[in-house]
């Protein structure tokens, strides 16, 4: 019992070679003050730290200088914008659905309402039945296809604008890379 309750007395564990100081002594430890500001110095002073500082310096003289001397404009990808275009076009294709249909039914109501006055209702062939039928097909089918060409015409140009946005980051990735090597070069 006695080499238990002396292991337990003692400051710090060893394993494998290494003390490993018990918890309850790290959090008195960290409760003080003095220790805490110790740390907090020793990673200030940290080098690693500096140079993210030098290179953050860096990066926004970088832009501020592409601003001001050529006048570009430096784009940035408005999600909100794209998200709302996007739903804008969905809404659109809905309400151009929704009056193909509106035509098709009344379409629907005035031949059904001719066959009714001329009473041609009962003289109605499998043949002319099928020839309404393709005919109403034909109608949707050519609106969908139009909505559907003006939707990917609308992707193809979002498509090319994601792409020239894409470049413009690959362009300011290199640059970042390029400062982090200047900065890395200079020990």
């Amino acid at each position: 019992m006695d080499g238990k309750s002396s292991s337990q007395k003692q400051v710090s564990l060893k394993r494998s070679g290494v003390e490993v100081p018990r918890l309850s002594e790290l959090a008195a430890e960290w409760q003080t003050k003095k220790y805490g500001e110790q740390i907090q110095d020793q990673v200030l002073k940290d080098k690693i730290l500096i140079r993210i500082k030098e290179a953050t310096a860096l990066i926004k003289d970088s832009a501020s200088k592409q601003e001001g001397v050529g006048g570009d404009h430096v784009y940035r990808m408005e999600w909100d914008q794209l998200y709302d275009i996007s739903a804008n076009v969905m809404d659109e294709y809905t309400k151009n659905v929704d009056t193909i249909l509106t035509q098709l039914d009344q379409l629907y109501r005035v031949c059904i309402k001719h066959l009714l006055e001329t009473q041609h209702y009962v003289l109605l062939t499998l043949q002319e039945i099928i020839l309404v039928a393709r005919s109403v097909f034909l109608k949707d089918s050519q609106t969908g296809a139009t909505v559907v060409g003006r939707a990917e015409e609308w992707m193809k140009l979002k498509e090319h604008q994601l792409d020239r946005k894409g470049a413009e980051l690959d362009r300011s990735a290199s640059a970042i890379k390029c400062a982090i090597e200047r900065l890395t070069a200079k020990d």
